[in-house]
């Protein structure tokens, strides 16, 4: 399947692609396959001044993930000493 080339500035935190996407030499991987592009990603695209990158996969459907509320987390005052193992 031939690659096509995705514009940098189309991408975006939380998307995937269904193959691994290449840097533009289309030899050394940048994310691999349905692997979430992170913020880190976008960082060094914007540090190595990247303009595309290459993939023969598409681009997956996003998914939202709803997050819980986390519990407040209670310190303790006093460890408990275990025994030796």
């Amino acid at each position: 399947m031939p690659l096509m080339r995705l514009n940098c500035n189309e991408i975006k935190e939380g998307i995937s692609f269904s193959a691994p996407v290449f840097f533009e030499d289309s030899t050394n991987m940048f994310l691999a396959a349905n692997h979430p592009v992170k913020h880190y990603h976008l960082v060094a695209i914007e540090r190595w001044k990247i303009p595309f990158l290459m993939t023969s996969g598409h681009r997956n459907k996003e998914v939202i993930v709803d997050l819980e509320p986390v519990e407040e987390v209670v310190e303790l005052d006093e460890f408990e000493e275990i025994g030796e193992a």
